[in-house]
């Protein structure tokens, strides 16, 4: 029996396989993902490649598959070109920030401003790159004091036409990073910047030398001088009666926050303590003072009641005698 298919059957045919071919690629990746986690918890070292291998794979099947539906249905396509110029004229018009997306997305692939897990602030959204897709780019919020929000934020790729983009772990595994100190407008800035020194030498000499390296080498393949990553403090005057210390120091990308929490703890305890010792010496030297002066009273009491032997008395006894209710001897 032959098996004549015509038009509407040549359409169910290419419907069934498209179905197909669509189930199967969720199906690739379900098993990718699952694959992937896996191996993940196995190996907690190695979490950013297997994000990374996980998206690409995921991304690679989705565009076979597309693929696929092109070839089967390019010949449909063929003959509707016509009517497909005009909804693309019209996808222009009314899709705008579709195609913004889709034109973010290859501005990303080709120029790289970041990759997954790097901290990055993407206009007024800050967090770290968790996935990547045609149309968003999705991030674990950061918070502005540097530690996560536990939400996620899914970015539009057209912002990446538009706003630009920092990224914080383009050097590698360490950068540098600054926390402001609000002092009063009558301090010593040498004093606070030797203690705020001394501090952050402390917080950073675990990993000063290694930091010393990934950004020395970050700043020669972009011809840029990072040799001076050592802590710094700088001051910047804020009004009349406010000095603000700014220190800059290099830090894990990761670990910003508890390096620059560590600075801040370490820096007030010493002006805490600085105060105690201050406290006390004053107290100190006001109460000798306030011996100094009650001895001084004591010899101005002698003094005036004319005791033998005190200062200012005659050194004789009273010719008057005794009082008449005293008895003679």
């Amino acid at each position: 029996m032959k098996l004549n298919l015509d038009f509407n059957d040549s359409i169910l045919l290419h419907i069934v396989l498209s179905v197909l071919i669509v189930l199967l690629g969720v199906l690739l990746v379900k098993l990718s993902n699952r694959f992937f986690v896996s191996r993940q918890l196995a190996d907690r070292d190695n979490l950013r490649s297997y994000r990374t291998w996980t998206v690409a794979s995921r991304n690679l099947i989705g565009a076979v598959v597309f693929l696929l539906l092109l070839g089967i249905w390019v010949s449909e396509l063929k003959s509707v070109a016509i009517s497909l110029a005009a909804f693309a004229a019209a996808l222009m018009i009314s899709g705008k920030e579709l195609v913004m997306c889709f034109l973010g997305a290859f501005m990303r692939m080709v120029a790289r401003p970041f990759q997954l897990g790097d901290l990055v602030e993407i206009g007024q959204y800050a967090g770290e790159v968790i996935d990547m897709d045609a149309l968003t780019t999705t991030l674990v919020e950061v918070a502005p004091t540097r530690q996560f929000t536990g939400y996620t934020v899914q970015v539009p790729n057209s912002l990446l036409l538009t706003v630009a983009v920092r990224n914080h772990s383009q050097a590698g595994k360490y950068t540098l990073d600054t926390v402001r100190i609000p002092l009063a407008a009558q301090c010593d800035p040498d004093r606070i910047e030797a203690q705020l020194l001394d501090v952050a030498q402390q917080a950073c000499a675990p990993f000063l030398e290694a930091a010393g390296q990934s950004l020395r080498r970050y700043g020669d393949t972009r011809f840029l001088d990072l040799s001076q990553f050592a802590p710094r403090v700088m001051f910047e005057p804020v009004g009349t009666d406010r000095l603000d210390a700014i220190v800059r120091f290099p830090a894990p990308v990761g670990g910003r926050l508890a390096v620059a929490q560590q600075i801040i703890r370490h820096f007030y305890r010493q002006r805490m303590n600085e105060s105690k010792e201050a406290g006390s010496d004053a107290a100190a030297e006001a109460a000798a003072e306030a011996e100094k002066r009650e001895a001084a009273e004591d010899r101005a009491r002698m003094a005036r009641t004319g005791r033998p032997g005190t200062a200012g008395g005659t050194g004789t006894p009273d010719a008057s005698g005794p009082p008449a209710s005293s008895p003679a001897f």
